[in-house]
């Protein structure tokens, strides 16, 4: 009876041992889950933002679609008008945050947009002749060109014209007036946030008329 009494105390000793590490591995594991969840959250939730900044550098920007020179005497271009809209896919963008830079083998500028004018510092939205360049605007975002209140927001379906003043930008420089036959001018323009837009504008050989469409 003695000796039964002992074996019985004996595995009842056992058990509570193995219960207690048995209780200790599922809290290690319950902290280890959580830490793992937690870990898990933090880099889906770095991963959607890092793919949302990709992608917004990657499909935002402009898209070039046509560029006029203004003719002075036949000989020089002295002025450029580029004709914009957004990328497919692209957010709006804040023509305020846009920086123009312009290069050739004369001259380089860094152009930020200007509500009043456009120089040799500053480019200007708006058509030949100093109308308005906001061409379309279905969303009606862009607001007044003229006025430094208002927003000038280009999105998805707006057009609009840039003003580049060759002619002061070129002063600064050299005696030029513009850019002459055969000259080549590098326009890249920098959004905010997204991708840059290339563009080379060659001068033909031949310059005639008031206005000149060069690609």
């Amino acid at each position: 009876m003695k000796n039964s009494i002992n074996k019985r105390s004996k595995e009842g000793d056992m058990g509570i041992g193995t219960m207690i590490i048995f209780i200790a591995m599922v809290l290690v594991a319950a902290v280890a889950a959580s830490l793992l969840i937690s870990t898990a959250g933090s880099l889906n939730q770095q991963a959607q933002e890092t793919g949302r900044l990709a992608k917004q550098e990657v499909s935002s920007g402009f898209v070039v679609v046509e560029v006029v020179g203004t003719v002075a005497s036949n000989q020089y271009i002295t002025d450029l008008y580029v004709k914009l809209r957004l990328s497919a896919g692209s957010p709006a963008i804040d023509m305020d945050n846009v920086i123009i830079e312009v290069m050739n083998d004369d001259f380089e500028a860094s152009l930020s947009y200007s509500t009043s004018q456009a120089d040799a510092d500053e480019y200007k939205v708006e058509k030949p002749g100093g109308s308005s360049g906001v061409i379309r605007d279905p969303e009606s975002h862009f607001g007044d060109p003229t006025s430094s209140s208002d927003q000038h927001i280009v999105s998805q379906g707006t057009i609009i014209m840039v003003h580049i003043d060759i002619d002061d930008i070129n002063d600064n420089t050299n005696d030029n007036d513009g850019l002459t036959a055969q000259d080549t001018l590098y326009v890249k323009i920098i959004p905010k946030h997204g991708s840059p837009t290339y563009e080379e504008v060659h001068i033909p050989e031949v310059l005639y008329g008031t206005y000149m469409v060069l690609s």
